[in-house]
């Protein structure tokens, strides 16, 4: 099977040392570990997919006495 080079550059250092770290932990490669995360991250839907899956809520149906309510809020301020 043909396997594509992905560089990538500009890792801070601290993630590239807990990277490593981590392969060290696990055994796996960095090349290898940082597959398996892509693959596990690839494999959830992106966030837009999520939110087209996720019906629209439906907004409360309640009336608001708008005018009862400020004079409850002054009535607690005094």
């Amino acid at each position: 099977m043909l396997m594509a080079t992905l560089q990538v550059k500009r890792v801070p250092d601290e993630m590239h040392a807990a990277l490593k770290q981590r392969a060290q932990e696990e055994g796996p490669s960095m090349s290898e570990l940082v597959t398996r995360m892509l693959r596990r991250d690839l494999a959830l839907p992106s966030v837009t997919r999520w939110l087209e899956a996720v019906p629209p809520a439906e907004p409360p149906d309640r009336q608001v006495d708008i005018e009862q309510l400020m004079d409850d809020v002054r009535e607690e301020q005094t």
